[in-house]
C-alpha cells in the first residue's frame, strides 16, 4: 500500500482515539515508515504540524508500547494527562520516581501504550536493561522509541544535554526497534549531528517548512518606561488583537531574574494580574505557576527562558521578549510556544543595543569549534531585530536558505509598514551610510586590528583619550568623524559586524586580566573589498538600524521614528460590524468559563475539554446555545 494512502483500519483508530478524520501528509508518511518499513526517522517539524501524533499513533494501533524520551518532567506529566483524557493508557518513568517498580510491573503486563521517560533514567543501567527486556517481550513489545526535543542531542543546538548525547548507546542495544528523533528546531548541521549521535540507521529525513504563518512578528526599541512599552501592545484598537488579548495567554520573557522581578512588579502595581517564574523561586512556587498557567487560572507569566519548554498549552496568544533573545535559534524555539492551535498569535521583542553585550560575553567562554557558529546565530538575531525587511523570511532562511514562506503582506510589522506606505522607504533608510562605513573600516585597519571599537572611534572623533596612541594624531582620519557622537559610531560598528565587513576575535591576555579573553575587531576580507573596490561599495546596501535613527534626525533633518514607538499592529479583519457580534462575544466568554469549570472538576487543562477553534465554531450558533448560556454565566 502506498505511503500516501492510509487504509481504513488506520483511519478508524485515528478517529476513535485521536478524534481526527485523516492524517496530514507528513504524518502518514512517517507513521507508514515506522509501522510498515521499520525505519529510523529524523523529523524536523514546525510547531503545530502534529509531531506528537507521529509517535503516539503507532503503539496505539499495534497495542504495543511506545517509549518517549523527553527532557522535562512537567512536559511529560502534561502529555500523559492529555493521553489519559483520550482514554489512551500512558505513564512516565524517572530516576526519582517513588512508585517506579510498580509502574514497571504494569508496563510489563501491557497496561500502557505510551511510556514517557527521562534521558537520565533511559541510559541508567536499570533503565537500559528494562527497555532491552521490553524489546523482546510478547505482552509489552516496544513499537518504537521516540526522542522528543532531539535538538538537545546536538552540541550545535541551543539546549544541549549531555544525557541526550548518550542515547546513541540505547539505539545500539535495541536492535530492530525503529527510532524517531523529533524536533521543531534544527539546521542541516544539527540534523546531521542528531542522526550520527543517535546511531540512526539510514534514517528517513522529514523536514516541513519552518514558516509559522499564524504568528505575527514585530520588534521595537525599548522606550523609557517598561509599563508604557508593555501596555502599548495591549491597548491596540484593532478588534481582532484586543479579542486575542482577552481570550488568550501571554508569556513575557526577560533575560535576567532581576528584569523578571522589575517587569512583573510594574505590571502588578498597575493592576495587571501576573505571575513570576525564575530559578530563585522555590520548586513548589514554580510548579504552582506552571499549573495555574496551563489551567487558565493566570493569563500572564513574566519569566526567564527556564519557563516554556515544559508548557504544553496550545492557546498562548502572545510571546513578548523584554530584552533581546540570546540567538536566532533560541528565539524560534521560544516563539514556538505561541499559537500551537493554529490561531493567529503575536510575537514581539523590545530591545536595546546593550542587550547584545551579555550574550557576547558568554560566547568568549565557548570552545572555538562552536564559538563561531554561536556568534553567527547571535548576529542573525541582531539582524532580525534591526532589519526593515520581512522578519519571517530572516528566520526561515536561517534554517532553510531555500525555504519558501506564504505570500502574506501582513506577516510582520515591516511587511505591514511597506503595505501601508505603498512600499515607500522611510526617511532614515534613505541616509547613505557608505562614507561613514568606509571611514570606520579604514580606522580599524589603520589601528592594526588589535583593539576593540573604541580606539578606532577615538581616532575618528579626534579624541585626546590616552587609549589612542599619540602617533595616530597625525593620521588623515584623526577627527574625520568628529561631527557624530560615540554612540553613533558604536552602532555603525555593530552593523558592520553583522554585515561581516568587520569581524571580531578573542585574544587571551595576561597581567591584570589574568588571561581573560578580550575581544578585538579587525577588517574582514569582505571589508577590504568594500574599502578597495568602488563597484563593490556601490552594490552593498547598508541600512540604518532603529537605534541609529535619533542620530540621523540631527544629520539630515528628516522626520524619523522615535525609539519606543511601535508602528506595527496585528493584521485582522475590518472592524465593520463590531456591534453586531456582541452576542457572539458573550457566548465566547461563556464557553471559556464553562470549559475552565469542567477542567477544574476533572483536574486537567481547559483545552483538553474544548479547544479555542471549536469554541469559535460554536459561538455563532446563538440559538443552539441560548438555553445553556444563562446557567453557565450564573456559576
Amino acid at each position: 500500500m502506498a505511503a500516501n494512502s492510509p487504509p481504513a483500519k488506520y483511519l478508524s483508530v485515528l478517529k476513535k482515539y485521536f478524534g481526527y478524520n485523516e492524517f496530514r501528509p507528513m504524518q502518514w508518511r512517517i507513521i507508514h515508515s515506522v509501522l510498515n518499513e521499520r525505519k529510523d526517522n529524523c523529523v524536523v517539524m514546525a510547531t503545530g504540524y502534529g509531531k506528537s501524533l507521529c509517535y503516539q499513533f503507532p503503539p496505539v494501533f499495534c497495542n504495543g508500547v511506545g517509549i518517549i524520551i523527553s527532557p522535562l518532567i512537567s512536559l511529560m506529566q502534561d502529555q500523559v494527562l492529555s493521553l489519559q483524557v483520550k482514554n489512551i493508557p500512558a505513564t512516565l518513568l524517572g530516576t526519582a520516581q517513588k512508585d517506579k517498580f510498580t509502574t514497571m510491573e504494569d508496563i510489563r503486563a501491557g497496561k500502557y501504550r505510551l511510556v514517557y521517560a527521562t534521558p537520565e533514567w533511559s541510559i541508567s543501567d536499570g533503565g537500559a536493561r528494562f527497555l532491552k527486556e521490553l524489546a523482546s517481550s510478547e505482552t509489552a513489545k516496544i513499537t518504537l522509541v521516540a526522542i522528543d526535543e532531539a535538538h538537545c542531542v546536538s552540541q550545535w543546538g541551543m539546549d544541549f544535554r549531555k544525557s541526550y548525547r548518550r542515547l546513541g548507546a540505547l539505539k545500539t542495544s535495541l536492535r530492530g526497534v525503529p527510532f524517531l528523533a523529533l524536533t521543531a528546531t534544527a539546521t542541516p548541521i544539527v540534523q546531521r549531528d542528531i542522526c550520527e549521535s543517535l546511531n540512526l540507521s539510514l534514517p528517513e529525513l522529514t523536514c516541513t517548512s519552518f514558516d509559522r504563518p499564524n504568528l505575527f512578528l514585530s520588534c521595537s526599541v525599548k522606550g523609557t518606561s517598561i509599563l508604557s512599552d508593555i501596555k502599548s501592545l495591549f491597548n491596540s484598537q484593532d478588534h481582532v488583537l484586543s479579542r486575542i488579548e482577552k481570550k488568550g495567554s501571554c508569556i513575557i520573557y526577560c533575560p535576567t531574574k532581576k528584569k523578571v522581578d522589575e517587569v512583573a512588579n510594574c505590571l502588578l502595581e498597575d493592576g495587571i494580574k501576573c505571575e513570576m517564574y525564575h530559578a530563585d523561586l522555590g520548586l513548589s512556587v514554580r510548579e504552582r505557576v506552571h499549573k495555574d498557567f496551563v489551567r487558565d487560572k493566570v493569563q500572564v507569566v513574566v519569566a526567564t527562558v527556564a519557563f516554556g519548554m515544559g508548557i504544553d498549552k496550545p492557546d498562548v496568544r502572545r510571546i513578548i521578549h523584554y530584552g533581546a533573545p540570546q540567538d536566532i535559534e533560541t528565539y524560534y524555539q521560544e516563539i514556538g510556544r505561541a499559537g500551537r492551535d493554529g490561531e493567529q498569535s503575536h510575537c514581539h521583542v523590545f530591545y536595546q543595543q546593550s542587550d547584545f553585550s551579555l550574550a557576547k560575553h558568554f560566547l568568549s567562554t565557548l570552545d572555538h569549534k562552536y564559538r563561531n557558529y554561536k556568534e553567527s546565530m547571535t548576529r542573525k538575531i541582531e539582524r532580525y531585530l534591526q532589519t526593515d525587511e520581512c522578519r519571517r523570511r530572516v528566520i526561515v532562511s536561517h534554517f532553510d536558505p531555500s525555504g519558501k514562506i506564504e505570500d502574506n503582506p501582513q506577516c510582520c510589522d515591516n511587511c505591514l509598514k511597506s503595505e501601508t506606505k505603498g512600499n515607500v522607504k522611510s526617511n532614515d533608510s534613505a541616509y547613505d551610510l557608505t562614507n561613514d562605513a568606509l571611514l570606520l573600516l579604514k580606522a580599524v585597519r589603520d589601528t592594526g586590528g588589535c583593539y576593540g571599537l573604541q580606539v578606532p572611534i577615538h581616532l575618528l572623533r579626534g579624541s585626546n583619550n590616552k587609549k589612542l596612541p599619540s602617533k595616530y594624531h597625525s593620521s588623515e582620519l584623526f577627527g574625520a568623524g568628529g561631527n557624530k557622537p560615540d554612540e553613533y559610531w558604536k552602532l555603525l560598528g555593530g552593523l558592520l559586524l553583522r554585515e561581516f565587513l568587520l569581524e571580531d576575535k578573542f585574544v587571551n591576555t595576561s597581567g591584570s586580566f589574568g588571561g581573560f579573553p578580550i575581544k578585538t575587531i579587525k577588517v574582514s576580507g569582505t571589508g577590504y573589498d568594500f574599502i578597495n573596490n568602488d563597484n563593490y561599495r556601490t552594490g552593498f546596501a547598508l541600512k540604518a538600524t532603529p537605534e541609529m535613527r535619533p542620530h540621523l534626525i540631527k544629520l539630515n533633518r528628516s522626520k524619523v521614528i522615535q525609539p519606543g514607538t511601535w508602528l506595527g499592529h496585528m493584521p485582522g479583519d475590518s472592524t465593520d460590524g463590531l456591534h453586531r457580534i456582541s452576542l457572539e462575544e458573550v457566548v465566547f466568554d461563556a464557553l471559556l468559563k464553562f470549559r475552565v469549570l469542567v477542567a477544574t472538576d476533572l483536574d486537567c487543562m481547559p483545552y483538553m475539554i474544548l479547544d479555542n477553534h471549536t469554541i469559535q465554531l460554536l459561538a455563532p450558533n446563538f440559538s443552539i446555545l441560548a438555553s445553556v448560556i444563562p446557567s453557565i454565566l450564573a456559576n
